[in-house]
C-alpha cells in the first residue's frame, strides 16, 4: 500500500539535494570548470539524488504493479507512463548517467557534467514534486477502501517481518528431528526468529483489536476469536505459541525441542500465514472470512 509519509520524507530529501546542486550550478559554466571541487561535489550530490529518486520510484512502481520491485526502479518508472515525457526523459538520462559513471567506468568531462546536471536539476525542480503529488493522488484513489481504520503501513511492515522470519527458518526445515534437537545453533536461531515473528503478530493483533473498539484482554488472539475476527482453532494455536514467547526469548530457559521442531518444520508457518490472511480479510471486509 502507498506510504505517503515515506514519499514525503524522500521528496523532502530530493528538494534539499536539488538546492545544493543548484547552489553550485548557479555560478555558471566558467566558474564550474575552473573550480575542481565543484564537479566532484556535483557527482556526489547526483549520487545522493539518484538514490532518493530510486527509492521513490521503487515504492511507486511496486504500488502500480502490486508486487515488490527493488531494482532498476527509476528506469521502470520511466516506462510506466505516469509522469510527463519530459520527466521520463530526464529519468532515463539519469539512469544512463549512473550506468556510464559506475558500471562502464566512463568519466564525464566537466563540461558534459555541468550541462547534464543543469538539465536534471531544472527539470526536476520545475516538474517533479508537482507531478509526484498528482501520481500519489491517483494511486490513493485506486487503493481499496478499508472497513476497519487501521494503520495499513505499519500492519504491512509487521506482516512483512513475520514472513521474513519464516523464511529465515527455511535452512532448518530440511533437518531430521534428531539433527535439529542436537543442533544448538539451529535451536538458538529458531527461537530468536520465532520470537521476532510473535512480537510482530502481537502488535498486529493489539492494533486491530484497538481499532475495532474491543476491550483490552490478556490474550489478544482469543479476544479476536471471541469477537468473530479470527477462527477459534487458529486463535488457540496462536495463543499457545505466544504464551511461550518469554521462554523462547530467554536462552537460559528450557524449551520442548520436539515441539520447537514441529513449529519450525511447518506448524508455525501455517499458523502465521493463517493469521495474516484472516486479519487482511477482516480489515478489508469488516467480518471474518466465511
Amino acid at each position: 500500500m502507498l506510504n505517503v509519509e515515506f514519499l514525503n520524507e524522500k521528496a523532502t530529501k530530493v528538494n534539499s539535494t536539488l538546492k545544493k546542486l543548484s547552489n553550485i550550478l548557479q555560478f555558471g559554466e566558467d566558474t564550474f570548470l575552473k573550480t575542481p571541487m565543484y564537479p566532484d561535489r556535483t557527482k556526489y550530490y547526483l549520487i545522493i539524488l539518484y538514490d532518493e529518486l530510486e527509492a521513490i520510484a521503487c515504492h511507486i512502481v511496486s504500488n502500480i504493479r502490486e508486487e515488490k520491485v527493488k531494482e532498476n526502479c527509476l528506469e521502470k518508472l520511466s516506462q510506466e507512463g505516469v509522469f510527463s515525457e519530459k520527466l521520463n526523459r530526464i529519468f532515463q538520462d539519469f539512469v544512463n548517467f549512473k550506468k556510464k559513471l559506475f558500471e562502464e567506468n566512463f568519466n564525464y568531462s566537466d563540461r558534459e557534467l555541468f550541462h547534464l546536471s543543469n538539465e536534471i536539476v531544472s527539470t526536476l525542480q520545475n516538474f517533479f514534486i508537482k507531478e509526484l503529488a498528482a501520481v500519489v493522488k491517483q494511486l490513493k484513489e485506486k487503493q481499496p477502501k478499508l472497513a476497519i481504520p487501521v494503520n495499513l503501513v505499519k500492519l504491512n511492515h509487521h506482516a512483512s517481518t513475520v514472513k521474513s522470519e519464516i523464511k529465515r527458518l527455511n535452512p532448518f526445515k530440511g533437518m531430521s528431528e534428531e539433527e535439529f534437537i542436537n543442533n544448538n545453533f539451529a535451536i538458538d536461531r529458531s527461537r530468536y526468529f520465532i520470537v521476532v515473528a510473535i512480537d510482530s503478530m502481537l502488535w498486529m493483533c493489539r492494533h486491530v483489536a484497538r481499532q475495532s473498539g474491543l476491550k483490552p484482554s490478556k490474550d489478544c488472539f482469543i479476544n479476536l476469536a471471541e469477537n468473530g475476527i479470527l477462527e477459534q482453532e487458529l486463535a488457540k494455536k496462536l495463543s499457545e505459541v505466544a504464551s511461550l514467547r518469554d521462554t523462547l526469548a530467554d536462552p537460559t530457559k528450557d524449551i520442548d525441542k520436539h515441539y520447537l521442531f514441529r513449529l519450525v518444520k511447518s506448524e508455525f508457518e501455517e499458523i502465521a500465514n493463517g493469521f495474516i490472511k484472516q486479519i487482511a480479510y477482516y480489515i478489508k471486509h469488516g467480518k471474518k472470512a466465511d
